[in-house]
């Protein structure tokens, strides 16, 4: 199976005259030939045309894999030019004023907040190839504060995802795992997920949901009462979920598009974060000038240094939101029945990765060890990138790495619905239930809007996110309620268990070189 991360793809105009284009391209997913039709000043509308590819599409009865696309207008004549999300002009599927484009099988899917939209198969199809041309979106170009006269630049950004169909599940794996959840202080048996209706946690075995501490600061204890409001993501309902962990070369479109003031707060080589522009544990992204611009040597590989501030900011302007950790569990293990101590691809076989294929990290790399599909327990890499120096011998690999035409969901490494490296690459930032802060966190949406009060601008805005400051206006600044699953290429085998979650609850304010994560969608309209 080949695999695909995200493209890009901008273009200047005026609104009555396309300048030029040009596509870019990551792991097989192209975004190509963006072009724009004619305005409408009545409607203050105008439709952005572009081709669209990527490898392994597939649509079965359990899920599906779909392209999440959105658009970024910015006023290239403005004092401070930055990227802003314009909203789709109408919603639901296949509506008038948008078009699937060339290929017939496919179809369009705009939520209720026109934030983006959904592109996928209309009907059930083995994993192959797809494109088209000619897709045609219609924004609103007053969403994002721009008027029929601006010259503008807009980029194209799509998100390859999986969809994880409304369904219960269970959440623990018989207490082999550290703090895994189970139903009471001698049941080890999981946690039933049957509704998104609320979860009363408490010591009394008779209640099914007993809550197990790993003992991080500010988490609550083995055996306290709680309760887990209906209105926190259990994963019961659907929601999208990006395949891959977020790749350097999104970060790098993400953190140009911001204001200036906007990149030096989520400046990942600044001493908060990676203190270098230098490559460390092979994260390549450096940052310089003024207005600071940043750039990756390898765009394909996983995202690390990112604090949950920076991961909301990401989130937030993709139109995305952040993942719960019973999502988590349920994305990783399906409806099937839990195995002690599985990993992602559902069972306890696991091979680390010690050697890559010998050719430059292109994105087109592979796995050159036999059996080989996790990256954990801080090996030492030879092949790739390792001739370039030591700086590139440790640290994350790019998305999908493991999986080829040849290999199964345990070789590839893949959770039941597709996501890639749920187990190692970069431990990903999830809402922990082991925190209250964590506990207000809804299942709302990104909307594209990042923070503009002073010193904060480019902050995620949401107020039912959980680090939200007591200055609503400065956005998410802190750790509080969120924690990490999945482990990291520098953690023992233990830590990469669907169900481990000896960090689920740890709110660290550090942003290393383990530290990475990917959104999801709330889904409606299914």
């Amino acid at each position: 199976m080949r695999v695909r991360i995200s493209g890009i793809l901008g273009v200047v105009f005026f609104f009555c005259v396309v300048f030029f284009s040009f596509g870019a391209w990551a792991n097989d997913l192209k975004v190509t030939n963006v072009h724009l039709g004619s305005r409408d000043t009545n409607s203050k509308t105008i439709a952005v045309f572009f081709d669209l590819a990527w490898q392994n599409s597939w649509r079965n009865k359990i899920n599906h894999d779909a392209a999440w696309v959105t658009v970024h207008l910015q006023d290239v004549t403005a004092a401070s030019p930055e990227k802003k999300l314009c909203r789709l002009s109408i919603n639901g599927l296949n509506p008038a004023g948008v078009s699937a484009g060339s290929n017939t099988e496919l179809e369009i899917q705009i939520p209720s907040d026109k934030v983006g939209a959904f592109i996928r198969r209309t009907s059930n199809h083995m994993s192959s190839a797809v494109a088209t041309t000619n897709v045609m979106l219609t924004v609103n170009y007053e969403t994002a504060g721009l008027s029929a006269e601006s010259q503008v630049t807009a980029t194209v950004t799509a998100y390859e995802m999986v969809y994880v169909p409304r369904g219960m599940f269970y959440a623990g794996d018989y207490a082999a795992s550290a703090a895994a959840f189970q139903r009471g202080g001698v049941d080890n048996n999981p946690w039933p997920i049957t509704s998104e209706s609320a979860i009363n946690v408490s010591a009394a075995s008779s209640n099914a949901y007993y809550y197990v501490s790993a003992g991080n600061n500010g988490e609550f204890a083995s055996g306290s009462a709680f309760i887990i409001p209906a209105t926190f993501p259990k994963g019961f309902e659907a929601f999208y979920m990006m395949k891959y962990e977020i790749t350097e070369g999104q970060w790098v479109e993400f953190i140009n598009s911001l204001s200036a003031p906007g990149r030096a707060n989520h400046d990942v080589t600044n001493v908060s974060h990676k203190n270098a522009d230098a490559v460390i544990d092979r994260n390549t992204i450096a940052c310089a000038g003024s207005p600071l611009m940043c750039s990756s040597e390898r765009p394909n590989r996983a995202m690390t240094f990112l604090s949950w501030p920076d991961l909301c900011a990401f989130l937030d302007w993709a139109g995305l939101r952040p993942i719960t950790e019973l999502e988590f569990e349920k994305a990783a293990r399906g409806p099937y029945l839990p195995v002690n101590g599985e990993f992602a691809w559902g069972t306890t076989d696991i091979q680390p990765l010690t050697a890559l294929s010998n050719s430059a990290e292109d994105g087109l790399e592979s796995s050159n060890t036999n059996g080989a599909n996790a990256h954990f327990g801080g090996t030492l890499i030879s092949g790739g990138d390792a001739a370039l120096g030591t700086a590139y011998r440790r640290g994350t690999l790019r998305g999908g790495i493991f999986a080829t035409d040849s290999t199964d969901r345990i070789l590839s490494g893949a959770g039941s619905y597709g996501a890639m490296e749920l187990s190692g690459n970069a431990k990903e930032w999830a809402v922990s239930v082991g925190l209250s802060a964590g506990l207000v966190f809804t299942r709302a949406n990104g909307d594209g809007v990042l923070t503009t009060a002073s010193g904060f601008e480019g902050n995620a805005d949401s107020i039912s996110w959980p680090g939200l400051n007591m200055d609503v206006s400065r956005g998410i600044t802190t750790t509080a309620g969120a924690g990490f699953r999945g482990g990291s290429w520098n953690d023992a085998s233990t830590h990469l268990s669907i169900s481990d979650r000896s960090e689920a609850a740890s709110s660290s304010s550090d942003a290393t070189s383990t530290y990475g994560g990917r959104g999801v969608r709330s889904a409606e309209g299914l």
